[in-house]
């Protein structure tokens, strides 16, 4: 999650029971949210050891043909221990009125954007995690410290999606049964959210770059003046570049940033490539310069997994609170997107600070396409990138990466070091963070020349203790 946050240090492996406040010690975010961790693994471990992958209280998510597509009936439905609520809506009668398939508050789609193929085709879950500041949900600020931010929130995610796919890329053909789709979900899984998605390694001190093997390099450590929570992204999807200009435009990119991607500029408006912003950032330190990368991005987006445009700044009107983009030189003929006064209020659009830049690449230096940086592999004795300050990361090859999929570095200035595990020069080998997923089978919608229920159940179900 992209909050100003210190470091993450929750580790399921260490078994913590919870977090014990001393009294006379220094307190921070990192102690705070560890506790709030171990308490919620324990109680979806708890929930998931119960009821198993999934299941929920009798028609709760039940998938029922309706005008347009089908339903979804209110109710609680558990995936891996996560509590999906689908709250019931009612009529001024006091009816309930059936969620439909296009009227997901969390999945943002409509029969134009996003038709329902023709049967068969299955219908599914995806859970996830996601951030919410005041941006996105201004109540979460106190008025009465006239507006400073406070603490954000976590907020699961759920979306009843729709696919006619198979695991290895084909279409759905007529007479699966409902055991033979039960037989092909882990593959599904597995074709959505692979198991090696990429592996990274970060490091801060090198070894020594002079002749003389005793000499170190005075620039071979963390060099930063503060201590930051870097981010390391994938921008865009695919496999790595290998060097060749065919390739740059679709090769998987990533980006960085030294504040956990939390450096943000809320848009107030739009026009051409100048956009009005609620501000420019509290200091020089979390504001904005000519030359740096922003992303443009908004609530709709982020729901759909897709990555925004990035630009580079341009100009800075610090009167009008207002900044003037470019489109990077590999870019042509591309439009912002013209955000009425409603979808501002709606969409909470806003601008992201992002801190790569190109550099030399015969010293690490990063290549840009598009904005965003090149996504190199190789052995650990090759391809280490660098970031800034000392920082380097390196992605071992046999991977294809997501977008969306992070990684989190702390910084130190006490040690001159990142904190990464592994030995002195040998740093391990990582996959990302996050985001992850979670799924489940609702239903399986088959065609024509099937025979059997108008769609499969596929759910799991139970019944109260307490009868």
């Amino acid at each position: 999650m992209k909050g100003d946050f210190s470091r993450n240090t929750f580790d399921p492996f260490k078994h913590f029971t919870r977090v014990l406040m001393q009294q006379g010690r220094v307190q921070l975010d990192a102690d705070w949210n560890e506790q709030a961790a171990i308490l919620l693994r324990y109680l979806h471990m708890l929930a998931a050891d119960l009821i198993g992958p999934h299941g929920g209280l009798g028609n709760s998510f039940l998938i029922q043909p309706a005008q347009g597509g089908f339903s979804i009936d209110p109710g609680h439905y558990y995936v891996d221990g996560m509590l999906c609520e689908n709250d019931p809506r009612l009529d001024s009668n006091g009816n309930v009125i059936p969620l439909s398939y296009y009227d997901q508050v969390d999945y943002p789609v409509n029969s134009e954007s996003a038709p329902l193929p023709a049967a068969p085709f299955l219908v599914y879950l995806d859970v996830w995690e996601r951030l919410v500041t005041y941006i996105q949900d201004d109540a979460i600020r106190e008025v009465a410290l006239g507006g400073p931010d406070t603490a954000a929130r976590a907020r699961l995610v759920w979306q009843v999606r729709v696919t006619n796919q198979l695991p290895d890329g084909g279409v759905i053909g007529p007479g699966l049964s409902r055991e033979g789709v039960l037989g092909l979900w882990d593959a599904w899984v597995a074709s959505w959210q692979p198991a090696q998605r990429g592996l990274l390694r970060a490091r801060a001190r090198l070894e020594a770059q002079e002749l003389d093997p005793c000499i170190t390099d005075p620039e071979a450590r963390y060099r930063g003046a503060e201590n930051q929570l870097y981010r390391v992204e994938i921008h865009r999807s695919g496999s790595a570049w290998e060097g060749t200009d065919a390739a740059r435009g679709t090769a998987a990119t990533f980006k960085f940033s030294r504040e956990n991607g939390s450096v943000v500029f809320p848009v107030r408006g739009i026009s051409g490539l100048t956009l009005s912003l609620e501000h420019l950032g509290r200091d020089a330190h979390l504001g904005l310069k000519v030359d740096d990368w922003v992303e443009l991005v908004d609530d709709e987006m982020e729901l759909l997994h897709q990555a925004g445009p990035l630009l580079q700044v341009e100009q800075i009107d610090t009167v009008e609170m207002a900044v003037t983009l470019k489109w990077p030189a590999d870019v042509s003929n591309a439009d912002l997107p013209d955000y009425s006064e409603t979808e501002i209020a709606n969409k909470h659009p806003l601008l992201r600070r992002w801190d790569h830049k190109a550099g030399s690449p015969t010293r690490g230096g990063l290549q840009l396409s598009q904005g965003a940086a090149l996504l190199r592999v190789g052995s650990p004795e090759q391809h280490w990138l660098t970031l800034e300050d000392g920082i380097q990361v390196h992605f071992d090859p046999g991977s294809s990466y997501r977008q969306g999929d992070y990684w989190l570095i702390p910084a130190r200035t006490a040690t001159g070091d990142v904190e990464w595990p592994g030995l002195e020069g040998q740093p391990d080998a990582l996959p990302p963070y996050g985001v992850q997923h979670h799924y489940a089978p609702l239903a399986f919608v088959p065609g024509v020349g099937t025979t059997g229920a108008a769609a499969f159940d596929l759910r799991r179900t139970f019944q109260h203790l307490a009868t």
